[in-house]
């Protein structure tokens, strides 16, 4: 939790300090404060006429979280993938590297059956603010 999250939780809290500190926050702190879920406690602080500082992000980034998960729903439910499923982890793993590379971290989640909504999140999050390497 970055000090904006933190300074939001205490009892000695002032809105206009806190608006003063969502400022000073970088798009990368921004971002990471809604993928580790504390946004809203941030937002909720925040005097009204401040909010939109984080809404507005907000929802651009619950879109394209919205938009990973379209995605991978789609190949779950595609025919081929689901044969593959059914194989040994190292078959399947193959799979997915050579078909889905980008989304490998999410399947392989799935595989596990473990999969939950912060994952999205952090997806998001992690294929924003990772390099990308040409091989």
């Amino acid at each position: 939790m970055n000090r904006a999250g933190k300074y939001a939780s205490s009892d000695q809290m002032d809105d206009i300090q806190l608006m003063n500190m969502v400022i000073e926050l970088t798009e990368k702190e921004k971002m990471a404060m809604w993928s580790e879920g504390y946004m809203d406690s941030v937002i909720e602080k925040l005097p009204v006429f401040a909010r939109d500082i984080l809404e507005n992000r907000k929802n651009k980034w619950e879109d394209t979280k919205e938009y990973v998960q379209q995605q991978i729903n789609d190949i779950v439910h595609d025919k081929e993938f689901i044969e593959k499923l059914q194989m040994e982890r190292k078959e399947f793993a193959l799979y997915v590297m050579n078909h889905y590379p980008q989304y490998q971290s999410l399947l392989f989640r799935y595989y596990d059956g473990n999969m939950k909504e912060s994952d999205f999140k952090k997806f998001v999050y992690r294929n924003r603010y990772t390099k990308k390497y040409l091989h």
